[in-house]
């Protein structure tokens, strides 16, 4: 371990963490009530994929299956084909389609392009139509007539490891329905650390209990769609998804290969993701269809999933959670030994114990995950792929602490640490990387303590009544902040000639959270400028990509390269104010500081100024201005037409973060975050209500704390509906998805929180991105669902560990039902 510590500082140490004292920032920290998406979303403005219409352009409908597994024997289309208004059919077995399309990974291509063989049902499988409009193309749909082979299914993942079950996907997955130890083996599917055996005779406690959590979903506002176009000279393509420079290679490779010049992408503003099938391979598969109908039709052609279809999939922490913990009388963990029995994860690396190995100095682990086939809809990283992790976590230490009856914030502060190592340990790695040794557990818990009143509040479950009747519980859970470790990054920064303003050059995706305008906010500081100088419009080609918002890195990995490139672009723009300008016909103009050197200037407010003498000054709209052109185009100066500024100023920044996904990593995690919840629970009907949630979030640095923020007080509305109501249900019967839409799967709302939200912040410089930052999207709507269990626990002093904790389970809890 030694070794590999060492070698992962040095790499560390490349990354150049910066260490600024506060009074450097200028922009960077400030609460700014200025969002560059504010006002064209409010008005209405704001361009959506879902609002693009072209000239000629056709509408694409998929067919679904009615089945959750089944085979096609025979189908005819051919009164869809007549159907006045439809354009173009195409079929599974067209002999053009490909045996094989790239699509970017982690799913087999015949899952996902036209099948024959559905296995959920809703799966896009056997046709698709493009009509003059939806309306044309779903009557055509309805129009195809397909004789079915129907398959024996199982939808339960404990289920599909029965000698007896059906194979889920018998055509890919021949083996069985387990699949992930198979294909990944043991590094990824099983976390080892000391010898729990020890650890379990160490314990003076133990407690072992059983956890389920359901299938749940993005439920984003903009359903999926996408539109491609073919032009004269290349493509155009619209996407609603979280990563277009992905899609420009994909694309690039398809039809024999399309040159990336030839290539051009828009990623308009987007009605929310929070991951789903904006995940590139099952959202590039309707693109590819569309592609082949726009060539055929030599028309544009959309397409656009229903809400129904939408609802096809979900996050990857369904199955069930078998947890035993050890602990000493003083709540000293001992051993935890963990089995996972996961549903359908398409990307099968996150070990659901993986947090306790990161968090705690817990010195004997043993976890192990199954990852399972049934026949529903894919399990992508759904806000996100740490969910049965931060599940896992606040189950185990609060189980363990009600078991001892102590206080949670304790027996958390107690075991703090990193891969079974303690704080002094964890203290040490902290100097080694140059940050400040701060406690930042301590610090959030004591601040989230301190604003919900944990002391006077807190008490043993079951105890306190309300006045109303109603049961009170209060809940605590940790974990650490993500992520700052992966990733890699371009972008680009020119100043524009005439008026001396700032544009920042990168294509991303609109995500949600202000990202813009934190770029703009380190540009702004790094170059000295003021912030309404710098603009940023991430939503066309500029050939610079940005990082995409997987794990919450945007802002380590992004933030870097921005950064990098301001710094460029400074030392350019003061050589530019001491170095004449070169005229072909007027001679030259002097510099605006003549023997003075570049280092001898500084700029601030988008001035430029002699460091020794401020008074001396030039703006640098000045110095970028008409008045320094190099002359006229010609002979002839009544034609009015002056050559630009002779020397361009732009730079590029690039930067690539150290990744951490893979075993051999040993990446520690400095920054922690802590969650308090109040509950009232109804003992009578089983509803629980809400009154009180305090976030405390370090993350390193708040380049824009309105930001983070904001992603609190969201992530905390998705993690109560995640936690309480959220579920996608399915009928064992028959295998059909009874909810696919917004008024059945019911997520919380603003009226979901009774009481007061209270978003506090911790700074400790301890994140590996610029400026000690580490990312905060992802965290809270992660984390809170769990907290929901230790708080209800808390109010009637009886554990459901069934989530989402609905009325009925907490009734049957109590004997009620």
């Amino acid at each position: 371990m030694a070794d590999a510590i060492s070698q992962m500082k040095e790499m560390l140490d490349n990354l150049g963490a910066d260490r600024y004292p506060e009074a450097t920032f200028h922009q960077v920290g400030k609460k700014v009530p200025r969002r560059l998406d504010g006002r064209p979303k409010a008005s209405g403005q704001a361009e959506y994929t879902m609002d693009v219409r072209l000239p000629g352009m056709l509408i694409m409908r998929l067919l679904d299956s009615p089945y959750p597994h089944a085979k096609i024997l025979r189908m005819d289309t051919s009164r869809a084909e007549r159907l006045a208004g439809v354009r173009a059919v195409l079929r599974y077995d067209d002999p053009e389609l490909p045996e094989a399309v790239d699509l970017a990974g982690h799913v087999p291509a015949a899952e996902t392009v036209l099948p024959g063989i559905a296995y959920f049902q809703g799966q896009p499988v056997g046709a698709a139509v493009c009509a003059d409009n939806e309306a044309v193309a779903e009557e055509a749909l309805r129009l195809i007539d397909v004789e079915w082979e129907l398959r024996p299914f199982v939808l339960d993942a404990e289920e599909a490891l029965k000698a007896e079950a059906p194979l889920a996907n018998p055509e890919v997955f021949s083996f069985g329905n387990h699949y992930n130890e198979v294909l990944l083996g043991p590094a990824f599917t099983e976390i080892k650390q000391g010898d729990v055996a020890e650890g379990f005779r160490q314990a003076d406690t133990i407690v072992e209990f059983r956890s389920l959590r359901r299938l749940h979903t993005w439920a984003a506002p903009e359903r999926p769609c996408g539109v491609f176009r073919w032009c004269a000279d290349g493509v155009e393509v619209w996407v609603k998804q979280q990563r277009p420079h992905v899609v420009k290679r994909v694309v690039s490779s398809w039809f024999g290969g399309i040159p990336m010049h030839k290539i051009r992408i828009h990623c308009l503003y987007q009605g929310a993701s929070f991951g789903g099938w904006s995940q590139v391979n099952w959202n590039l598969g309707p693109m590819y269809c569309a592609a082949v109908l726009a060539k055929r039709t030599g028309r544009p052609v959309k397409w656009v999933f229903t809400r129904r279809e939408d609802f096809f999939g979900g996050e990857m922490d369904e199955g069930a959670y078998y947890l035993k913990v050890g602990a000493k009388k003083d709540g000293t963990i001992t051993a935890v030994e963990g089995r996972a029995v996961l549903a359908n994860q398409q990307w099968p690396v996150f070990h659901f114990m993986k947090h306790l190995k990161e968090n705690t100095c817990i010195p004997h682990l043993y976890g192990k995950f199954l990852t399972v086939l049934v026949n529903k809809g894919p399990n992508v990283p759904t806000r996100c792929e740490q969910n049965a992790n931060t599940h896992t976590q606040t189950l185990v230490f609060d189980h363990i602490a009600a078991a001892l009856g102590l206080d949670p914030t304790e027996v958390a502060l107690k075991n703090d640490g990193a891969f079974g190592h303690d704080t002094t340990w964890l203290n040490e790695q902290k100097k080694a990387r140059g940050f400040p040794v701060r406690d930042s557990l301590r610090e959030c818990i004591e601040k989230g303590k301190k604003a919900i009143d944990w002391d006077r509040n807190w008490h043993p479950p079951g105890t306190r009544r309300l006045p109303n009747g109603r049961m009170h519980g209060l809940a605590f859970t940790f974990a650490h902040e993500w992520d700052d470790s992966g990733g890699s990054s371009e972008m680009a920064i020119r100043i524009e000639r005439n008026d001396g303003t700032a544009t920042i050059l990168g294509m991303g995706c609109d995500n949600g959270v202000d990202a813009e305008h934190s770029y703009c906010l380190i540009a702004a500081d790094e170059l000295g400028m003021r912030l309404e100088d710098v603009h940023y419009n991430p939503r066309f080609d500029p050939g610079f990509f940005r990082m995409t918002p997987d794990s919450s890195t945007n802002m380590a990995v992004n933030g870097f390269a921005i950064r990098n490139a301001a710094r460029i672009l400074k030392r350019q723009i003061l050589e530019a104010a001491v170095a004449p300008v070169a005229q072909t016909q007027r001679g030259s103009f002097p510099p605006f500081f003549p023997g003075a050197k570049a280092e001898d200037l500084d700029m601030k407010d988008s001035v430029i100024f002699l460091k020794k003498d401020p008074s001396q000054r030039v703006s640098l709209a000045e110095l970028v201005g008409p008045s320094r052109s190099a002359g006229p185009m010609s002979d002839n100066e009544n034609l009015g037409v002056r050559t630009p500024f002779s020397v361009p100023l732009f730079a590029y920044g690039y930067h690539v973060q150290a990744g951490t996904y893979h075993p051999e990593h040993i990446y520690i995690k400095f920054c922690r975050q802590a969650h308090f919840m109040e509950v009232e629970v109804d003992t009578e009907t089983g509803e629980v209500i809400v009154t009180r949630v305090v976030n405390v979030n370090d993350v390193g640095k708040a380049v824009n704390p309105m930001s983070c923020h904001g992603q609190q007080y969201g992530g905390t509305y998705m993690g109560v509906g995640r936690g309480l109501t959220e579920e996608v249900v399915h009928d064992p019967v028959t295998g059909v998805m009874l909810n696919g839409n917004l008024l059945d799967y019911k997520i919380a709302g603003m009226l979901d929180i009774a009481g007061p939200i209270e978003t506090l912040l911790v700074e400790t410089g301890m994140g590996y991105g610029p400026y000690g930052v580490v990312g905060i999207g992802e965290d809270i709507a992660t984390v809170v669902p769990a907290l929901l269990g230790p708080a209800v626990f808390n109010a009637i002093g009886v554990w459901v560990d069934d989530f989402p904790i609905t009325p009925d389970k907490i009734l049957k809890a109590l004997g009620k039902a």
